[in-house]
């Protein structure tokens, strides 16, 4: 079995840069459709109110339960990124995100460099001057 080709460290850090992006982004989607689902509540509670009979009152029973099923479903996704997502959009690791930034663009340089790609002997100390500063 041939070997597997370790990833680039830039592969690393701008896959959990990602991570970080998609991790926010399900919560806040996740956290919406939450409160699209607690919207929906007063309305089967009408719909309860004035169902004609049994059989629409059933009808009307299955879409509350699922409504509550997918909210529940979306709750607990919301729950799960609800920690990354505070991380991500805190004022304060803003600073860290934008440092991981630049450290993924001086990482792929270097990379670059160093597998051929780039200047080798005038980048490299150009890279080199730009990341000691």
């Amino acid at each position: 079995m041939p070997d597997k080709k370790p990833k680039n460290p830039s592969e690393i850090i701008s896959e959990f840069l990602s991570f970080l992006d998609f991790a926010s982004s399900e919560y806040e989607s996740s956290f919406a459709n939450v409160g699209k689902e607690d919207s929906k509540v007063i309305t089967f509670a009408h719909d309860f109110e004035f169902a004609a009979n049994k059989n629409e009152r059933n009808k009307i029973a299955t879409k509350f339960q699922q409504s509550r099923r997918y909210r529940r479903k979306e709750k607990d996704k919301a729950q799960l990124y609800e920690l990354i997502h505070k991380f991500y959009s805190d004022k304060q690791n803003q600073v860290l995100l934008k440092a991981l930034k630049r450290l993924l663009n001086d990482q792929i340089a270097r990379e670059n460099i160093c597998s051929g790609k780039g200047n080798s002997s005038i980048g490299w100390i150009e890279n080199e001057k730009r990341v000691n500063n």
